[in-house]
């Protein structure tokens, strides 16, 4: 098992740099999407989730749609959450980049220093609730809020978020840190500090087998389970795959509609402020170890 997560954190620290140069004014961010999905495979790992990149107000779930126009301008706070997995084993990393200014340099440093913070306190057996004390109590050091409703999590094989949640404020819980692996990631917002559902994101999961009547159907499933387990994946991987085979659309709907998918909504800030984002994997074992270390 830490041989594949060592595997998937050295293909992630590799594709942040060069993630890092994609980034400025006037590319597309479909077409940096794809190469940093295709430098993951080329490296020998394949996507954990889609890439997101989630601009100003978006806190976090976009990705890129097929045609996406959007391009990165001047001005941009752009958070890039991204990982690589080695057989299931999964790494979710998340940096944010305001391109070409520092108009919100203090917000960034808000949610990089609340992750910097956690790091000098994790521990085996830690309570969430003393985690989620440390980032709250960064961020609002700077005079912004952490947003209380999202928040990191345990993963586990072929699970993004399993089990435990980990705030981002202190939710005076006791439950605590075992052995395992977590990402955690601090946002930090001039707004209100709640995020609310927007658009569909064209981002799914697998949630359930039950049974599905249209042999066609069940067919695409099936597939579409053997490729990605239940990782998130992207309508446009799909529409790559099947677009020319099926009709995608009305397949995707079927599955959702029949709760066998779920699609994941993007999530704006509530009160349109910009948002920061920070986040990295966590193995805690013998000690702690930052995969992207």
């Amino acid at each position: 098992m830490f041989e594949d997560l060592k595997k998937a954190s050295e293909i992630t620290k590799k594709v942040k740099r060069e993630a890092e140069k994609l980034l400025k004014p006037g590319e597309s961010i479909y077409n940096i999407a794809e190469t940093i999905e295709q430098k993951i495979i080329d490296l020998g790992g394949f996507p954990s989730f889609p890439v997101n990149i989630s601009i100003n107000n978006i806190a976090a779930h976009y990705t890129p749609t097929i045609n996406d126009n959007i391009i990165l301008k001047d001005g941009d706070v752009v958070k890039f959450d991204f990982g690589a997995q080695v057989n299931g084993y999964c790494i979710d990393t998340a940096f944010t980049v305001e391109i070409n200014d520092n108009k919100y340099k203090d917000l960034i440093e808000a949610s990089r220093n609340a992750l910097e913070n956690v790091k000098k306190i994790l521990r085996k057996d830690i309570e969430i609730s003393e985690i989620g004390k440390v980032i709250e109590n960064t961020i609002k050091s700077y005079n912004y809020n952490p947003i209380y409703n999202l928040s990191g999590h345990k993963i586990d094989r072929y699970i993004l978020h399993s089990k435990i949640t980990i705030p981002n404020y202190d939710n005076k819980s006791k439950i605590k840190l075992n052995e395992g692996i977590y990402a955690i990631e601090p946002f930090a917002t001039n707004g209100v500090g709640f995020v609310k559902e927007g658009k569909p994101s064209g981002i799914y999961s697998i949630i359930s087998d039950k049974p599905i009547r249209d042999p066609n159907v069940k067919k695409f499933f099936q597939e579409i389970y053997n490729k990605y387990k239940t990782l998130p994946f992207a309508y446009r991987w799909l529409y790559k795959e099947y677009n020319d085979k099926i009709n995608l659309k009305l397949f995707i709907e079927y599955l959702k509609k029949n709760g066998n998918i779920y699609e994941y909504p993007i999530l704006v800030e509530q009160s349109n402020g910009i948002v920061t984002q920070f986040e990295t994997t966590f193995y805690i074992y013998d000690r702690v170890y930052d995969m992207m270390d």
